[in-house]
């Protein structure tokens, strides 16, 4: 039973980035009260409520109980623990410090989480529009169309050709959903192929990026994302290359994530950080400056976070500009999609009374 339960669990479960948030907090707040590593993991298997990160927790546990390092032991879950907390973790043994830099991880992953959050609720009236849209629209054309037509066919009323086109695509629906279903799967699944090779996620993630207003608003959400952690792993005590590497696998945008790994094996040469960021064209120039001011005034963890926090103010503006943006747009779409649908009922209506007159 334990072992389908613990199937279940890999395959229905996924920990989220507020379960991460919250473990890493109460981490931080048992080790600052002296608990020790393995006691304080006990008290979180007992706290959670997500089945797949209690499992990982108890994996966890049974290492370090049999004298494997908690860097080791979580970067055995790499679904659970990404290399920016292994790498945290890791600088935090090697300091003696675990319980600053548990601390240091629960800020970022709560201001990851709530920055997230923003960003989809910001997203999500657009979303709900369009979906009201659709589902007004499949109720015209497979309810209220079907009876007006038979009324139109008895009635022997010219229809004009929006009605026409409107009954046509009625029809279309009723008569050959499963070709439209067909069609849809079909196009899911070959999108679904190309994005899952290694060309198609690069020009689909250039492609977002040329896409006005919302190009702005990945660029801004990943320069965020990565001088805050960046900033944060600098913080830590995190070599720089390992942090760039680090950084480069939890970007969500390929271009980004090329492009920090080819500056860490430049680094690595002994190149500086802003130079190397200065010959992709996707970093913005405020960026390479800021970042070639850091490292001359050694205080680049620093101007790391201050440019976080503005390129987080200008994800917010961002949000606004497209929601600003969007809105007129759709009641545009909404108001031509209702005029159409009204024209192409109230017309023949008009006709057919005036033929009954």
């Amino acid at each position: 039973m334990a072992r389908t339960d613990s199937l279940f669990a890999s395959l229905f479960v996924r920990v989220s980035n507020k379960d991460r948030a919250f473990l890493a907090r109460q981490l931080a707040v048992m080790l600052e009260s002296g608990l020790p590593i393995t006691q304080a993991l006990r008290s979180l298997i007992e706290q959670t409520k997500n089945p797949l990160l209690s499992e990982v927790l108890q994996d966890v546990l049974v290492d370090l109980e049999n004298g494997i390092k908690f860097s080791s032991a979580i970067k055995k879950h790499p679904k659970v623990f990404n290399e920016v907390f292994v790498s945290v973790v890791s600088a935090g043994e090697s300091t003696g410090k675990l319980d600053t830099v548990a601390n240091l991880l629960a800020d970022e992953m709560e201001r990851d989480q709530g920055f997230r959050s923003r960003v989809i609720g910001a997203l999500l009236y657009p979303g709900f529009i369009v979906l009201a849209m659709i589902a007004v629209g499949i109720i015209m054309v497979t309810r209220i169309v079907p009876a007006l037509e038979l009324v139109f066919k008895e009635s022997d009323v010219a229809l004009p050709w929006t009605t026409r086109t409107v009954v046509f695509i009625t029809n279309s629906l009723i008569n050959n959903w499963y070709v439209y279903i067909i069609v849809i799967v079909g196009l899911i699944y070959l999108t679904g192929r190309y994005l899952s090779t290694e060309d198609g996620r690069r020009n689909t993630n250039a492609l977002f990026l040329r896409i006005p207003a919302f190009g702005n608003l990945i660029r801004n959400m990943e320069m965020a994302r990565f001088t805050r952690i960046l900033g944060l792993m600098m913080e830590s005590g995190v070599p720089i290359i390992q942090a760039l590497d680090a950084v480069a696998l939890v970007l969500d945008n390929v271009l980004y994530k090329e492009a920090l790994s080819v500056v860490a094996r430049n680094v690595e040469r002994g190149a500086p950080i802003s130079q190397s960021l200065q010959k992709f064209s996707i970093f913005p120039i405020t960026i390479t400056q800021m970042v070639a001011v850091g490292e001359q005034t050694g205080k680049l963890e620093q101007v790391l976070q201050k440019l976080a926090t503005y390129y987080e103010e200008e994800t917010n503006q961002s949000i606004k500009n497209i929601s600003a943006l969007t809105e007129p747009v759709i009641f545009l779409i909404v108001g031509l999609g209702v005029a159409f649908l009204v024209f192409s009922i109230i017309v023949p209506i008009y006709n057919l009374a005036g033929v009954i007159k």
